[in-house]
């Protein structure tokens, strides 16, 4: 009797915790006015300030980056009807910084320097895919050490290549990369980077 070959369905993880490198901070200026002219000036003056602070303190102009510039009036609500009472203009910026142990002395420079809103931190890796080719290495060995445990148990001999192996795709997470942190006096804002977790995971078809 000729036995046809069977298929064995594995799947296999891996995951590797690691330092962040690297940090992006979205702060800027906002300010305001019942003249929208005025409101615009004073922004551009604030920003400029900003802009000049950071460079002195060595960050490239490259990492500098507007990510977004808004202008829009203010309406206050008096009898019933909306009546406009000022302009409000936002410009935010995306800083990179690529030394993420002078993060609260950016931020502490940007608010002593016109920012005066922070919109979002985060931590991440620079060499994230080179990370991730090797973490899905292991995640194929992790399989294929599954497949073989499982062959020994049912005593079949296992073709030791896959006849299929699919990455399973994910949206990536870099774990807790948010943090959050308070302005102090005659002291830089204590900033606390949490490690990111980079994980893989595959499906692997082998034949017994």
């Amino acid at each position: 009797m000729v036995i046809q070959n069977r298929k064995m369905l594995v799947q296999g993880t891996a995951k590797k915790d690691v330092q962040p490198d690297i940090a992006y901070i979205q702060l800027g200026v906002v300010t305001s006015s019942p003249n929208v002219q005025e409101a615009q000036e004073e922004n551009r003056v604030k920003a400029n300030q900003l802009v000049q602070a950071l460079l002195q303190m060595g960050i490239p102009q490259n990492d500098v980056e507007t990510a977004s510039y808004t202008s829009f009036p203010r309406y206050t609500d008096q009898a019933g009807s909306p009546v406009l009472t000022s302009y409000e203009v936002r410009h935010i910026f995306r800083i990179t910084i690529r030394d993420i142990t002078e993060v609260g002395s950016v931020i502490d420079a940007a608010f002593e320097n016109g920012a005066n809103i922070t919109e979002s931190l985060s931590f991440e890796v620079s060499t994230y895919d080179k990370i991730y080719r090797h973490v899905l290495q292991l995640a194929v060995l992790n399989g294929y050490q599954k497949a073989c445990a499982i062959a020994g148990t049912l005593q079949v001999h296992l073709h030791p290549v896959p006849i299929k192996v699919e990455e399973v795709t994910q949206q990536t997470f870099f774990g807790p990369r948010y943090t959050t942190f308070a302005m102090q006096e005659k002291a830089s804002t204590p900033i606390e980077p949490k490690e990111i977790t980079i994980t893989a995971t595959v499906n692997l078809e082998y034949m017994y």
